[in-house]
């Protein structure tokens, strides 16, 4: 194994350990607490609406049913502790004293003059209504237009008044209209049209926080949108133990308010008012009495306001104690689903570095096994390439499949991407399949010698999608190379033709052409050129026909026969014999060599003489003028 490959797999392997510590700690045996970051709790107006907008802010959220039961509890609770509060700033506003601004005096007077002018238009309407009654005919159309006149009056004075009642509220001057507006809006918010808390908003947002699908990608995204879910339900329980602070805080005011004014008021019990009774008067009150009567009375009201505030405190303290119960829980349910969901996302990340490693694993033995071929076997070689490519293809689907989930329409999906790669890649997809044309029985093997759309050559590499000869042409002696290297796309194998001048032993029919002169009988010559020959290629002659039967004659046809076969036939100036034989491709031209050398050695011992040359050609007439 080389460094790079060793140092790839030292660090897959750290990446798989990695993944099965994150499986083991994100497991339902671990239980731990996940805890967003806190918030302050804002400054609280004269009620404090952040409970109920909360709870509704969470609420749709909820999944599943433990959880919309907490959000409908949180709902129920968190309008309970608003109605306490509207109810007790009521109570507050309505004993606190008008407002003494100029702006707030103003308004006042207006209000006074506007709500008088309406007593007198009250009574004025009441005395024409009654005239119209009692008038005659002619009477009656004077009198019942200034009745209209006078409604019209009447409606104009109310409108002013309820403007002016609004100025009021703006410049502070009526808390309670403030607060029963807020109450108003509140209910208009929070209430179905059957003045009933509406509860339908629970859960309707919870497809949203789940995973569309199992793939990688879709439980990320849900993990993460589900980390905002658990930050606002710890924020919200931090609110609510806030809260709850404050509002033990204003209740321990309001107690040591009440303990500070007993001494205050037991006194002012001792100066109670004394009757007196004479003859005069039967019942006479003192002034110094009326007055101490009328503190008493003040201070009897100031403290039932404070114990009533009191009372609605505690009630408001416990139901904020109860939220944060409530959202405590509803955070651990929702960490568990996105622990759940994190395990599930390291899950699928072991998946695909095991992927990884097998396929890996898968391209070591391979190459490992190729190794060790004897060379007999080396046309496998490509076998091997394409195992590789189709592991490392099918590993990478499984993964791309395992991230981004398959295609809700495969089908359409694959049949769309499939036509378009098979026009884009047509001459590469004939390529693939013409080489398992070419690697079937009767192919193309290394070393054949083959004809490729008019090019011939030695087979010196087929690769998958191409074929490489090595040229040889006939400038200079047939079968010499011409030092080219010719590539093919093999799918000539399947669209066009080639030939295959050669098999599985290469065997090539050659040819020796030998001169001898005219006064030489050519037939004593001609058969001691055939036994060296048969002599010679004896062996070969009988593996190419068996070769020849097992390749070429499946089919049950006559058997070729391997032996040399001479003939003689003449020439200018004697005979020409020729003798064609079988020899190996590889051993061609040390073959011919060998038959030259003693065919030439028997020519010696014969005395046979070379025939002689032609004459040479007369000159042209052209040539003797020049």
């Amino acid at each position: 194994m080389q460094p790079h490959q060793r140092t790839f797999v030292i660090v897959l392997v750290a990446f798989l350990v990695l993944a099965c510590a994150g499986l083991l700690i994100t497991s339902e045996l671990v239980n731990r607490a996940i805890n967003g970051p806190d918030r302050q709790a804002g400054p609280q107006s004269e009620v404090d609406l952040r409970p109920i907008q909360t709870a509704q802010a969470l609420a749709p959220l909820a999944s599943g049913p433990d959880e919309q039961g907490l959000a409908r509890d949180a709902l129920r609770l968190a309008d309970h502790e608003i109605d306490i509060a509207f109810t007790s700033a009521l109570e507050e506003a309505a004993a606190k004293p008008p407002g003494t601004s100029a702006e707030i005096r103003a308004i006042l007077e207006r209000i006074g003059t506007v709500e008088k002018s309406i007593a007198e238009m009250d009574v004025e309407i009441v005395r024409l209504t009654k005239l119209v009654a009692s008038a005659s005919e002619n009477q009656k159309t004077v009198i019942s237009r200034q009745l209209d006149l006078a409604k019209a009056r009447q409606e104009l004075n109310e409108d002013e008044l309820a403007d002016a009642n609004e100025d009021l509220t703006r410049a502070g001057g009526d808390p309670q209209s403030r607060i029963k507006k807020m109450v108003d809006e509140h209910n208009a918010a929070s209430q179905d049209s059957g003045g009933h808390l509406d509860l339908s908003v629970v859960g309707s947002r919870a497809g949203s926080r789940a995973p569309t699908s199992n793939s990688f990608l879709a439980r990320g995204l849900a993990w993460y949108a589900l980390r905002s879910d658990q930050i606002n339900l710890a924020q919200a329980r931090q609110e609510s133990m806030a809260s709850a602070s404050a509002l033990t805080k204003r209740h321990d005011e309001l107690q040591s308010q009440i303990a500070k004014t007993m001494p205050q008021r037991t006194k002012t019990q001792a100066l109670a008012p004394t009757v007196k009774k004479s003859e005069e008067t039967p019942i006479a009150v003192s002034s110094p009495a009326s007055d101490a009567t009328n503190a008493t009375l003040s201070s009897l009201h100031s403290l039932s306001l404070m114990q009533r505030s009191i009372a609605g405190l505690d009630r408001r303290i416990q139901d904020e104690q109860n939220l944060a119960n409530i959202y405590g829980p509803w955070g651990a349910l929702v960490a568990s689903r996105r622990r759940g969901l994190l395990h599930g996302l390291i899950a699928s990340m072991t998946w695909m570095l095991l992927i990884v490693l097998v396929v890996f694993a898968f391209d070591r033995a391979m190459e490992h096994f190729f190794d060790h071929l004897n060379p007999d076997q080396k046309n496998l070689l490509t076998l091997h390439a394409v195992m590789n490519i189709a592991a490392r293809a099918a590993g990478a689907a499984v993964i791309l499949a395992m991230i981004f989930g398959l295609p809700s329409q495969i089908g359409t999906l694959i049949g769309l991407v499939g036509a378009g790669l098979t026009v884009a890649l047509k001459d590469f997809i004939v390529g693939f399949f013409g080489w398992f044309a070419l690697m079937r029985k009767g192919g193309i093997r290394l070393g054949d010698w083959v004809e490729i759309n008019g090019v011939s050559g030695e087979v010196v590499e087929i690769g998958l999608f191409q074929t490489v000869l090595l040229e040889t042409g006939n400038w200079n002696e047939s079968g010499h190379p011409t030092g080219r290297r010719v590539t093919f796309v093999n799918s000539y194998a399947i669209e066009g033709h080639y030939f295959n001048f050669s098999t599985s032993g290469q065997w090539l029919w050659d040819e020796l052409q030998i001169a001898l002169p005219a006064d030489q009988d050519p037939q004593p010559i001609v058969e001691e050129i055939q036994k060296i020959v048969t002599k010679e290629t004896e062996a070969n002659a009988h593996l190419a026909e068996k070769e020849w039967a097992r390749l070429g004659n499946a089919g049950g046809a006559r058997s070729t026969s391997a032996g040399p076969a001479t003939s003689i036939r003449p020439a200018n100036l004697g005979f020409e014999i020729l003798v064609r034989y079988v020899a190996r491709a590889n051993e061609r031209y040390q073959q011919r060599s060998k038959l030259y050398n003693e065919i030439v050695e028997l020519l010696r011992r014969k005395n046979i003489p070379q025939p002689a040359q032609p004459p040479p050609a007369a000159p042209s007439a052209a040539a003797e003028t020049a």
